[in-house]
């Protein structure tokens, strides 16, 4: 079939490459002039490895494989460890983090020559056609057998497929970067999280000598608006007093309260939405945040693409050749049936915040957790919202 994907994010390379391997006409559509490699390090849990690996892509070389997630109070306490490890070995597939260029790189070189054209923004789609139609800001137009949606949290297939669905604030903001710091933690295999009243931390190594970091704020503390140089001085305020490594991460990332160079790290506001049973129409889906948009709070924001992506190909692949094209649709409303069962519990948790709100009942309840308790709850949150690892 032909497919049209808007976007060239993790999501929509995804698709590409999981679809045209099996034969169908692909084409990636991307607003932005070149891939948009910035955006530091994500995280893969098993079930994004997995689905990578389905995919075609090889995952044993793919970024720093995480054996550890310890979980801190902001002065240095234990809460919780999670031997991800033991994950990554149970299921055949480990955690990993690996900068965003990293991923769309190994991505983009699973696509056929041409088929990804940048500076091609799609604009609007029609998709209750026999073949649905896109229309770009340039003003040129193209019809598909399959229209893809994978254009982020703001989608505008969405858009046209679902007018009234926005996504909320939950106001929440993560504030972040990936920078040169000289600690242990940059060249382990460990993910440290701390929380406190002041917001929450995620420190990981990044590979290439690189530390991701992040800082989270709760409502009304540090929105995105905030000029980077404000925002740098406020995270330092805010966060300077917490144990180590964050004093020497915020010293390394974004320079001492006395340095006259202004720096500052990258903002986004949180955003959440409920998951629908169904979120395509016709021969037009979506993949990825367009599909459930969900805050960091849980780090399955790109996990979830890519288990999109994976579970679309699975569903477009026991299709013949020549489909009727309500076969096609029907094959996407399967496809977003199953994912939307998926996808809902774990979207709805990371957009409650819970995980990284701190209480004290919440501290106390995790003090007491066994190691292999931890595990449990981890796993059983990867695996089912997984497709590649439910199969």
């Amino acid at each position: 079939m032909e497919v049209l994907v808007a976007g060239a994010g993790p999501a929509g390379l995804a698709t590409a490459a999981g679809l045209a391997p099996a034969g169908h006409d692909v084409r990636v559509l991307e607003r932005a002039p070149g891939l948009r490699r910035g955006g530091g390090a994500v995280t893969l849990t098993s079930g994004g490895t997995a689905a990578l690996r389905a995919l075609g892509v090889d995952v044993a070389d793919l970024g720093r494989h995480l054996e550890v997630l310890d979980s801190r109070t902001d002065d240095g306490r234990p809460l919780m460890r999670v031997p991800l490890g033991d994950l990554g070995r149970r299921w055949g597939t480990p955690t990993t983090s690996v900068l965003r260029r990293t991923l769309l790189d190994r991505l983009a070189a699973r696509l056929p020559d041409g088929s990804l054209v940048t500076g091609a923004a799609v604009e609007e789609v029609e998709p209750h056609r026999r073949r649905p139609v896109v229309h770009r800001a340039d003003g040129a137009s193209a019809a598909a057998d399959v229209v893809v949606g994978a254009d982020g949290e703001r989608s505008p297939v969405r858009r046209c497929l679902r007018p009234g669905a926005v996504p909320a604030r939950t106001g929440w903001t993560t504030w972040q970067g990936c920078s040169r710091v000289d600690h242990p933690l940059t060249g382990g295999d460990r993910v440290l999280f701390m929380t406190g009243p002041a917001g929450f931390c995620d420190l990981q190594p990044a590979g290439d000598g690189l530390l991701q970091w992040s800082f989270s704020t709760p409502p009304g503390a540090l929105p995105a608006s905030t000029p980077a140089g404000a925002a740098a001085a406020a995270l330092r305020e805010r966060f300077g007093g917490w144990a180590d490594p964050v004093p020497d991460v915020l010293a390394a990332a974004l320079g001492r309260p006395d340095d006259a160079a202004e720096g500052g790290p990258t903002g986004w506001d949180h955003r959440t939405a409920p998951v629908p049973a169904v979120w395509g129409a016709g021969a037009v889906t979506l993949v990825g945040d367009a599909a459930h948009v969900m805050p960091p709070s849980l780090g399955q924001g790109v996990n979830q693409a890519l288990e999109d992506a994976h579970a679309l190909a699975a569903a477009l692949a026991v299709l013949p050749v020549g489909a009727a094209t309500a076969d096609v649709a029907a094959a996407l409303r399967g496809y977003e049936a199953r994912r939307a069962r998926q996808v809902r519990p774990v979207a709805a948790l990371a957009g409650s915040e819970q995980a990284i709100t701190h209480r004290a009942l919440s501290r106390g309840v995790m003090r007491s957790l066994p190691d292999a308790w931890a595990l449990g709850l981890w796993g059983s949150m990867v695996r089912r919202s997984s497709a590649a690892l439910a199969g």
